[in-house]
């Protein structure tokens, strides 16, 4: 019987009354977490992964399959400690675990010899297959390891008794003979991703940050072909006749005839024609009969199968999988095998677990289906994906309200201020208001230390509900100006964290980490919204006294030079001082911008450290700068038509009973609702939802036109009574004691850029610096390595 029995019938059309049924979710009072057979995700999308798992480690992104298909191997790049894990696909169960220095994506079998890229360690680990166990073998550098050298190898293959390894890190293609060891290698168009050998030698390689791949005859290119944005996996029909290139960020496959060479068809991955970047196709396949093509939707979380015919592949449907594949194989027995990075679901850390060790990834086995169970698992991946194209144009209708549900109608908010603050999570900060849904013991920084938020949460919204999209900051500050994410950001970031030796280039300046639509400021741009920039992608000068640098350049001419970034030995008081000088003088002339974005980073604290602020003076000045600013905006000839957003970049810093992505956020204006609680699911994504919708913008990715916007927190009912800031409580310049907990330690962490300290022991670090008790045994994730760096 064939496996693979799809009956020839393009895209399965389901019914307009089906489509509406889907419309009507409903996020109000909803938490993350198993409902009935489905997962809900702090981010408001659904899962409810086909088939069967096993959980991996973090981030599991790439597999190879023994020659015999008896056995998986899988090479791992997240927090935890690097790994191979081999898998027995007859018992489904790990039947090995090896621990590598660093590994990063390529993974290929040749014959019983199994070839692991080293990532930054800048090598290819060999090893041997015999009687169901991997045996090293041999080292083969190509490098210094780092941080001597920083070539950082990628994608491999091999080929009779030649290698073949890309580096990301310097743009290069490295060719070994297997046989001799010498080497040569050569400079490439762009930054690689992966590469693959034809069966007459020529090799194939993706260029990650290009909108290109290339192929090669040796160190001679012989051809190129344009792709999509972000090429990413490559897989090859066995006759090597038409190769398939996933595209990560505009949700496209590029088919490519390699006889003729040239590019045939660009298919598209996403639910439905012309949806903005959100679906991330970051894994591709062909499944042994040749008649079919998988592509692994990594913010989809979901497949696309794709039929081949003689006029190309056509997509026929959706299988629905864990949360963010990146890896998709076909046995010939018909098992679809799928990675997910994330796993199949969130979790609270109430226990102090650390976010970036939590999300251990699975591998799936389903079945493949036939017509009638494809039909039956595109529904479930329609219903699971919030996202309709009619919300390009319009949300959720809700009338009578201040934030428009159309994109282009008139709001009576016409300034926006935004303003992004560091890693708290919901119950370090709002656990001690009985209003909310909090735990008290998780209270690290209560009224005492912050009592303009809680005021702000009074006076105004408590919004117990909200969830940062981002795990950690690589990710959230891309979160909260693009509403997305790039894979390029994604499976970066644990090798920077980890120490493994990644720069930290998420914060602009690395055109790899940009979504194919820019960031807010490009969309207010294309749409004539006049906009400025306050420490946002902006690189502190060592010189107080000097001008800062924007690290994008529509930002150049759109940011206050003199108001710094990431520096947590200046204080946000300061902050609010420089913007108060530059917001006094715009104001002065009538030339307040509608879109203003406030970065206020210094409630990360700098633990106790010697000589710093302790970390409730320094959340203190935070939280006074907040008031100080709200206060500003609520006397000022502007206020009635401004609405202020406040949200950290993510949660990573802290503990939450409900989610560890539950986060601080407040939202401030005339319209905003007083003395009120929302229990509405919101997310980043909804916070820019709401501001898109008020300056008349449209959304930039899936996720925030899926998003639920903050209707529920407004009203049409103005009231123009302004804030008044309240004086800290405690004292704003007490510093740490010598000899505090952890001090030896801070001693060694670097504090000077974002994301550079181990995050498990800084947490605890602060929370005994508060607390003064143990804080309570972490749980570790499978195989936990080293604690996570972190802001």
């Amino acid at each position: 019987m064939n496996p693979f029995s799809i009956r020839t019938r393009h895209f399965i059309i389901l019914s307009f009354s089906f489509f509406l049924s889907l419309l009507s979710s409903n996020l109000h009072a909803q938490l993350p977490g198993q409902t009935g057979q489905r997962v809900l995700l702090p981010n408001g999308w659904w899962l409810s992964p086909a088939g069967n798992s096993v959980t991996l480690s973090t981030m599991p992104m790439n597999a190879a399959l023994s020659p015999d298909e008896h056995f998986l191997a899988i090479t791992h790049a997240g927090m935890d400690k690097p790994l191979v894990m081999l898998i027995d696909l007859k018992s489904h169960k790990v039947v090995q675990s090896i621990a590598l220095k660093d590994s990063w994506l390529g993974i290929t079998f040749h014959g019983d010899n199994l070839y692991v890229s080293g990532g930054n360690q800048n090598c290819v680990y060999t090893f041997n297959l015999k009687n169901g166990m991997l045996f090293p073998s041999d080292t083969l550098s190509f490098a210094s390891p780092y941080p001597k050298a920083s070539i950082f190898l990628a994608g491999l293959d091999v080929h009779h008794h030649t290698l073949a390894v890309v580096a990301r890190g310097d743009s290069t293609l490295h060719y070994m003979n297997l046989v001799t060891k010498t080497k040569e290698s050569i400079h490439l168009d762009g930054m690689p991703y992966t590469c693959k050998f034809l069966d007459n030698g020529l090799l194939l390689v993706s260029l990650w940050s290009a909108h290109k791949a290339e192929l090669y005859q040796g160190t001679h290119k012989i051809a190129q072909f344009e792709t999509g944005n972000h090429p990413t996996d490559i897989a090859l029909t066995k006759d090597d006749n038409t190769a398939y290139i996933a595209n990560a960020n505009d949700n496209s496959v590029t088919e490519i005839n390699l006889k003729t060479k040239h590019v045939t068809a660009t298919i598209c991955t996403s639910l439905y024609p012309d949806s903005p970047e959100g679906s991330t196709p970051d894994a591709v396949c062909i499944t042994p009969d040749g008649k079919f093509v998988l592509a692994a939707n990594a913010d989809n979380n979901s497949l696309t199968v794709m039929q081949r015919t003689e006029h190309g592949a056509k997509p026929v449907g959706f299988i629905p999988v864990g949360w963010y594949p990146t890896k998709v194989l076909v046995t010939k027995d018909g098992t679809i095998l799928v990675l997910n990075g994330k796993g199949n679901r969130s979790f609270p850390n109430a226990d102090h677990q650390y976010i970036g060790t939590m999300l251990n990834g699975t591998l799936s086995f389903i079945h493949f289906p036939g017509t009638k169970q494809l039909e039956t698992y595109t529904k479930a991946v329609y219903a699971n994906i919030p996202y309709k194209p009619r919300e390009m144009k319009q949300s959720i209708v809700e009338k009578d309200n201040p934030i428009p549900y159309r994109v282009g109608q008139p709001s009576p908010i016409k300034y926006v201020f935004y303003v992004i603050k560091e890693n708290r999570t919901y119950d370090q900060v709002f656990g001690d208001m009985k209003e909310g849904n909090g735990d008290s013991t998780l209270v690290l920084f209560g009224k005492q230390v912050t009592p303009n938020i809680h005021h702000i949460a009074s006076q105004y919204v408590l919004l117990d509900n909200l969830y940062a999209n981002a795990e950690i900051s690589a990710q959230g500050h891309n979160w909260s100006t693009a509403a997305y994410c790039t894979d390029y950001v994604e499976k970066s970031w644990p090798s920077n964290y980890a120490g493994r030796g990644a720069l930290y280039e998420f914060e602009g300046g690395q055109p790899a980490a940009s979504p194919s639509g820019g960031y807010i400021w490009n969309l207010c741009q294309k749409h004539g919204i006049t906009f400025r920039d306050y420490g946002e992608f902006v690189e502190s000068n060592p010189d107080i006294t000097k001008p800062n640098t924007a690290m994008e350049k529509i930002l150049k001419t759109h940011f206050d030079p003199m108001y710094r970034g990431w520096d947590l030995d200046y204080s946000d008081v300061e902050r609010y001082q420089e913007w108060n000088r530059d917001f006094t003088n715009l104001l002065a002339k009538n030339a307040v911008p509608h879109f203003n974005i406030i970065r206020l980073p210094n409630d990360h604290t700098a633990g106790t450290r010697k000589g710093s602020l302790t970390p409730q003076a320094m959340v203190a000045q935070n939280d006074y700068a907040v008031g100080l600013l709200v206060d500003r905006i609520s006397h000022s000839p502007i206020w009635k038509e401004s609405a202020i957003f406040i949200i950290e970049d993510d949660s990573q810093n802290g503990a939450d009973h409900v989610d560890a992505h539950r986060t601080e956020g407040l939202v401030i204006s005339p319209y905003v609702k007083r003395n009120a609680v929302d229990h509405t699911l919101y997310t980043t994504a909804s916070m820019m939802r709401t501001m898109e919708l008020i300056l008349g913008l449209p959304p930039m990715s899936q996720y925030d036109a899926a998003a639920m916007p903050m209707f529920n927190s407004f009203t049409m009912t103005p009231d123009f009574t302004p804030y008044n800031v309240e004086k800290p409580l405690i004292d704003l310049n007490a510093k740490n004691q010598v000899g505090a907990y952890g001090q030896t330690l801070m001693e060694h962490f670097d504090l000077t850029h974002a994301d550079r300290v181990p995050d498990l022991i800084f947490d605890e670090i602060v929370w005994r610096s508060i607390k003064g008790t143990d804080m309570p045994a972490p749980r570790f994730s499978i195989l936990s390595g080293p604690d996570g760096d972190d802001e």
